[in-house]
């Protein structure tokens, strides 16, 4: 049993090692990545917009991949399909809200645009018109020939803003 055990342990030493030192085998880079600009990016939001005022969240949830990833600005709940994000646009479209990006970042890759930034919405509560100012993050991935939201994060600012000079 000694000897066993001492040779496992041998032979998972040697292993360990062995892993430290060789690199593990290179990714494939994609070398046939779609063109696409900044501009066409930042129309995607504006693409997201326009079918919210529509108040259809089916059409809503058409911007999404089917395996896309929901972080909703009211709600906690995280939703990781059509049907979860189609039920919070349910609710969400109901204040008929209209988004404004103040300030993005859009960088492009291989196939996936990351847009992030701030937006701020206007919104009817309680027969009330709002702002919620919220910052966002939407991650793009190219499925066939469409631009679709693969993850989409969204949170209300966590600090309220004033009007003197910071």
């Amino acid at each position: 049993m000694t000897i066993t055990r001492s040779a496992l342990l041998s032979f998972f030493s040697a292993a360990l090692a062995f892993a430290s030192i060789v690199p593990p085998t290179p990714v494939q880079a994609q070398t046939n990545c779609p063109k696409v600009t900044r501009p066409e990016i930042a129309g995607l939001f504006d693409r997201w917009n326009r079918s919210l005022q529509t108040g259809d969240p089916n059409l809503v949830t058409q911007n999404y991949a089917r395996n896309a990833i929901l972080l909703p600005t009211v709600s906690n709940q995280v939703r990781r399909n059509h049907e979860e994000i189609q039920d919070y646009f349910v609710k969400f479209l109901q204040q008929k809200p209209v988004g404004k990006i103040n300030y993005r970042s859009i960088r492009l890759y291989c196939g996936v645009a990351i847009d992030s930034g701030t937006y701020t919405f206007t919104v009817v509560n309680n027969d009330q018109i709002q702002e919620v100012p919220a910052r966002y993050t939407f991650v793009y991935n190219r499925v066939g020939n469409k631009w679709l939201i693969a993850e989409h994060h969204s949170s209300a600012m966590p600090e309220t803003i004033t009007s003197s000079a910071e």
